[in-house]
């Protein structure tokens, strides 16, 4: 898993290594390794923009599968909108490569409510409906959603979202 160390992550981190095993799901972050969060299983210190330091945490714990929970959220997005942009999407598109490349299988990549914006349905909201998010955050995600479908229809990468709130 990718931004582990985030509220998200540190719950997921905890369910996965319930289901599969301790040692079987790799944690990282940006923050060091410490002993809180190399206690249970496997934890790298990783920078998602580090192409090429993602790939060989891949390759070296043979990752078949990469949640990506890595990014700026709303409020410090729109601080900085150019990192923002560029860390939700250059880490996305260096698994959705690497999945391509046929080096994992599997990407998780949340998606948020605030692909919406204000003048999506709030009530009884159709499957396809208005989207046109009104921060960075947003923006990124509803980017991201597209990039995910096209790997997917170009490239055949499976890759898995779900709404979460930011």
């Amino acid at each position: 898993m990718i931004g582990s160390s985030g509220q998200i992550g540190t719950e997921l981190v905890a369910e996965l290594r319930a289901r599969y095993g301790e040692m079987n799901v790799v944690a990282s972050d940006l923050k060091p390794a410490t002993p809180e969060n190399t206690a249970i299983g496997p934890y790298e210190q990783l920078d998602a923009l580090d192409k090429d330091k993602v790939f060989e945490v891949v390759k070296r714990h043979k990752v078949t599968q990469v949640y990506l929970l890595a990014a700026l959220l709303s409020a410090t997005a729109e601080q900085n909108p150019m990192f923002a942009w560029k860390l939700n999407m250059e880490s996305l598109f260096h698994v959705l490569e690497l999945a391509r490349e046929k080096h994992i299988q599997k990407i998780y990549w949340p998606s948020s409510i605030a692909v919406f914006g204000l003048t999506t349905p709030r009530e009884n909201t159709p499957q396809y409906t208005v989207i046109e998010p009104t921060t960075i955050y947003g923006i990124s995600k509803q980017a991201g959603e597209r990039w995910c479908e096209w790997y997917f229809r170009k490239h055949r990468v499976d890759t898995r979202s779900c709404v979460t709130l930011d």
